[in-house]
């Protein structure tokens, strides 16, 4: 597979989500291996392994086990947790489906939402939590708006964020519960929402965060606009 496809660049999210497929199928590979295999560059190729690693998605390891040789020993690529973070299991997703739709019947759409809000505000306050105790809370809005982020891309949903004037747009590019944000509109959706919005207040309570656009209402990607005051 070539660093273009259909006439375009691959973005980011693309070439992770590729090498993390060459990866699962051949696991320990090196990067020579998945360049060749993907046709990608050896430093984009790089450059994604290193992502990848920090988000626990691929683990590093050497080859310690074949012949000796010169030099240091091949370091080889497997999966950690891919699949589950690019291709969210089906049973999961069918659990999740059951489990809604049986709240839904049984205390509305309103109640599951704020099940969900309640969820994200605990998580915050988890995050935030151990922030202090380690004396890392972020000093800037910008500090702020990476580490949604990189929250974010745990999940698999692949965000980004860019300035405009004094605040941010945090933009989410894949979203791994679209299934069920589409089928059941108003619930999983308010998870994320409450997460960015406690998250960005918890560092300064007069800043506003609207969800601007949602992939689940047909949007390309979800937009959030973060506003300080």
């Amino acid at each position: 597979m070539s660093r273009k496809a259909i006439g375009r660049v691959l973005d980011r999210y693309e070439i992770d989500q590729r090498i993390v497929e060459i990866v699962a199928v051949k696991p320990n590979s090196t990067i020579d291996a998945i360049s060749t295999e993907t046709g990608l560059s050896y430093t984009a190729v790089r450059n994604s392994l290193q992502r990848l690693i920090s988000l626990k998605v691929i683990v590093e390891t050497y080859d310690t086990e074949g012949p000796s040789r010169r030099g240091r020993p091949a370091t080889l690529f497997r999966i950690d947790k891919g699949l589950q973070i690019f291709i969210p299991p089906r049973q999961f997703q069918h659990l999740a489906l059951t489990l809604i739709e049986q709240l839904i019947k049984e205390d509305g759409t309103e109640h599951v939402a704020n099940l969900l809000d309640r969820a994200a505000q605990l998580q915050v306050l988890r995050i935030t939590s151990e922030w202090e105790e380690a004396n890392a809370l972020p000093k800037t809005l910008e500090n702020v708006v990476e580490r949604i982020c990189d929250y974010i891309n745990e999940q698999g949903c692949y965000a980004t964020h860019s300035p405009f004037e004094k605040g941010f747009y945090i933009q989410v590019n894949n979203c791994v519960y679209n299934s069920i944000a589409t089928t059941y509109p108003g619930t999983i959706c308010r998870f994320h929402e409450s997460f960015v919005t406690h998250m960005i207040q918890h560092h300064d309570k007069a800043i506003n965060v609207s969800h601007e656009q949602s992939i689940a209402e047909g949007a390309h990607y979800c937009l959030y606009v973060i506003r300080p005051p």
